[in-house]
């Protein structure tokens, strides 16, 4: 039951996370100056070398990639006989997809328009999709993965990697200017609570090893 309890206890922190800043941006629009100031301040380290590595970056979160990696690690679990892991992460995917667009059909935002796109995009802005499938898909990849390691040191290691991923892919669609900084915050919120609330629910549910 620990573990259960870390997670919902990490997920009720992510919604917390979510809802706030739906409420800040959406509601009270108390973010609308430091997202502008946050937005023209990366423009100016743009670079075209920096440009093409945030171009590649952002690739890591986009339907695409996204889909490869998670059908990839779908059929490598089926392999190994881990349905269940499978399982969690079928159900991460196309969860995630549905909070994307239901989210920004009721939210519509539109994109920035302070600064140039440096790649094409289409669509409403909040939350950042890129961002959130990040967070839902690579968290709930590495929280499988986690639980096929003994030392915690591992588990930490595959856990915190893939939160430096998501926040590399959140930072370059800010740089590329399509999305807003509170943007971002809500996709990784909202993307992280679906993964860890996937997680509690799978901990809670799964089969009880039986004491000899």
């Amino acid at each position: 039951m620990t573990r259960v309890s870390l997670w919902c206890g990490a997920g009720a922190l992510a919604v917390g996370s979510f809802i706030a800043i739906t409420h800040k941006t959406v509601i009270e629009q108390d973010t609308v100056n430091i997202d502008r100031a946050v937005l023209l301040w990366m423009a100016r380290f743009r670079t075209p070398s920096l440009t093409g590595a945030m171009v590649d970056l952002t690739a890591l979160g986009s339907p695409t990639l996204v889909t490869v990696f998670t059908v990839v690690t779908f059929f490598i679990l089926l392999v190994l006989h881990h349905r269940r892991s499978s399982l969690q992460l079928a159900i991460a995917s196309l969860g995630t997809w549905l909070l994307t667009y239901v989210t920004k059909d009721i939210v519509e935002r539109r994109r920035p328009t302070e600064v140039e796109h440096l790649v094409q995009v289409s669509g409403f802005s909040y939350p950042s999709g890129h961002s959130l499938a990040a967070a839902a898909l690579y968290l709930t990849i590495a929280i499988v993965a986690s639980g096929h390691l003994r030392s915690r040191a591992e588990k930490a290691t595959i856990i915190v990697g893939a939160f430096v991923l998501i926040g590399m892919v959140g930072i370059s669609r800010v740089y590329l200017g399509v999305h807003y900084p509170s943007d971002v915050a809500s996709g990784v919120s909202l993307g992280t609570a679906w993964a860890l609330v996937l997680a509690a629910v799978f901990s809670l549910t799964a089969p009880r090893v039986r004491q000899g």
